[in-house]
């Protein structure tokens, strides 16, 4: 009890403190201020040059504080007092501008050379290229290619208001709207901190980092204000820790400032030193490895190339021969009906060739032209050309040593002399051939052996050649499958032969004075009815007079007879055939 009576103070004690202070002080400390006021410019003189050095050494913040206002200083002296400026500056005026204009050109040279250099290099033109590809500016590439990062820059931002207090740019120009950014950036943090601060004890959500096609965003967040920095390239964590300390220096110096801000921003003018500071940048470093020439990939590419262009010239070469053996079609008696180029470097064609044109081997070998990668296929067909019927014609004349042939308006004129019996031959070869349209009268100017008489004509030796000819032309038939009454391309090209042959007949006959007349006899095997086989058997008798007639035969020399069922002793197709049977009377 006695213990605690001895700590405690009455009221009595403390008034009697208060008016020793007072008595010792003064009203409101005015004794010492006195004091301290008579002695301060002898305090501070002593320790004002050590505490701005010691300061200086321990974070460099007199330098910053002191060259905005120096500046200042010096701008309104120059601004006020510009003739004693001038005054004290003409003695060392004329060596500036010296200095002035050397530099002046000098880095100007350096400039143009360095555009020159810029402007008409391959590099430079393909990174305008890409600049314009990219849809950026040519030197916002040539930066992203020059710098390994660089801060583009820098906003100072009060964190309550979102409010610009303050922008410096890398470049004199600033690309970028400034309050816009601001704006932006505090409407984007305020959103993230409010979409995604869901829980009732997490902390505040801030934004660190925005990402842009062009720039990175880097924020560093104060307790009054923000740091931005518009960063291009890979971000380094050094710029990072840079905009922490210049974050950290902005909030000691404008400690006040910042907390009775009003939106007033230009007391933050003179941050511009701590801004500077964050305005960093780095080059890439060029490898000094020598780069690998890609040897096997141009050998690669150099092999291809020469591939294609050996192909290339191959298939040229290929397309020429082709275009020399199209002219094969204006040979008489070859047409050509295809021709078409295979594999690049071999030619096939197709033709249809007389037996009396020249052979494709023929051809091919007086054309300068290589065989070897040649091909071709060949078919028969009659050809109607004038020059082949005069082959044909001579050809046949090789037989008759005597007889000569002369051509007028593609007409033959025969003159010479043969027997009765040469006379009947030749007459009987000469009516074989396709298109000649041979006329008896022709041969009237040739002279017959041992006689004047040019008309004489042995009746026995014509008999006997129109008897050899029908029993040839009877030797031909026609054969049909089980049941069927339709002519085959075989068939058709037999009656083709049996109907030259014909056709040869009727002028021999005409000199015997006799009419010729062909039986077309239709048949068919046991297979079937009796009444079914007879209907078959005329119907197949019926085909091929029809198709005599459509190569020309007069109908009337026709007749079609449907024998039935023919008992033959043979296999297989013996009976279901079309059999024919030359019949001559006299023709008066």
């Amino acid at each position: 009890m006695s213990q605690s009576s001895e700590h405690t103070t009455t009221p009595d004690e403390e008034q009697q403190m208060r008016a020793l202070r007072k008595l010792i002080l003064g009203d409101s400390g005015q004794v010492v201020k006195q004091l301290l006021e008579e002695n301060a410019r002898q305090v501070v003189s002593d320790v004002f040059s050590e505490a701005l050095f010691d300061r200086e050494k321990q974070d460099g913040s007199v330098n910053k504080v002191l060259l905005p206002l120096v500046e200042k200083s010096v701008q309104r002296s120059v601004a006020n007092h510009s003739d004693q400026m001038v005054g004290y500056l003409y003695p060392i005026v004329g060596s500036l501008v010296r200095k002035s204009v050397t530099a002046f050109i000098t880095d100007l040279l350096e400039k143009t050379n360095s555009l020159i250099e810029n402007s008409l290099t391959v590099k430079s033109l393909i990174w305008r290229f890409k600049a314009k590809q990219a849809g950026v500016s040519f030197s916002q590439y040539v930066a992203s290619q020059t710098f390994s990062f660089r801060v583009e820059q820098i906003f100072l931002i009060h964190r309550e208001t979102g409010l610009l207090l303050n922008t410096l740019s890398a470049d004199l120009h600033s690309s970028a709207d400034a309050d816009l950014v601001s704006s932006m950036l505090s409407a984007i943090n305020d959103f993230v901190s409010d979409s995604f601060n869901v829980g009732k004890h997490k902390g505040e959500q801030q934004l660190d980092v925005v990402k842009t096609d062009d720039f990175t965003l880097l924020l560093k967040q104060g307790p009054k204000a923000v740091l931005v920095a518009a960063i291009s390239g890979n971000t380094p964590q050094k710029v990072a820790n840079q905009l922490q300390l210049s974050l950290e220096e902005i909030h000691k110096l404008y400690a006040e400032d910042l907390n009775h801000f009003n939106g007033d921003a230009s007391v933050f003018a003179n941050s511009e030193e701590q801004l500077r500071d964050c305005l960093i940048a780095e080059l890439k470093i060029e490898s000094s490895k020598t780069k690998k020439r890609p040897w096997m990939a141009w050998i690669f590419v150099l092999a291809i190339s020469g591939l294609v262009g050996f192909l290339g010239y191959v298939r040229w070469q290929a397309s020429q021969v082709l275009t020399h053996v199209q002219l094969i079609d204006n040979e008489p008696g070859i047409i050509l009906t295809s021709v078409q180029l295979v594999d690049y470097d071999t030619i096939q064609f197709n033709v249809l060739r007389d037996p009396q044109a020249k052979t494709i081997d023929t051809w091919l070998a007086e054309q300068p032209l290589s065989k070897a990668n040649i091909t071709f296929k060949e078919r028969a067909y009659v050809s109607l050309d004038a020059d082949i019927i005069r082959h044909k014609v001579h050809s046949i004349l090789s037989q008759f040593v005597d007889v000569k042939v002369e051509w007028q308006d593609n007409l033959p004129v025969f003159s010479g002399e043969f027997s009765n019996l040469n006379k009947l031959r030749l007459q009987n070869e000469l009516n074989k051939v396709p298109g000649l349209d041979f006329k008896i009268h022709w041969l009237d100017s040739v002279k017959i052996a041992g006689t004047d008489n040019n008309a004489a004509d042995d009746p026995v030796i014509i008999r006997a050649i129109l008897d050899l000819n029908i029993a040839k032309l009877e030797r031909h038939t026609i054969k049909f499958e089980p049941g069927e009454s339709t002519l085959t391309e075989q068939n058709i090209n037999t009656l083709i032969v049996l109907k030259d042959e014909f056709v040869n007949l009727v002028p021999i006959a005409q000199q015997q004075e006799l009419s010729l007349g062909l039986i077309i006899m239709g048949a068919s095997d046991s297979t079937g009815s009796n009444a079914f086989n007879r209907m078959l058997s005329q119907k197949r008798a019926d085909a091929v007079k029809n198709k005599l007639q459509e190569l020309g035969i007069d109908k009337s020399r026709l007749n079609a007879i449907g024998l039935g069922v023919i008992e033959l002793k043979t296999s297989g197709d013996g009976a279901r055939k079309v059999l024919f049977n030359v019949v001559y009377f006299d023709a008066s």
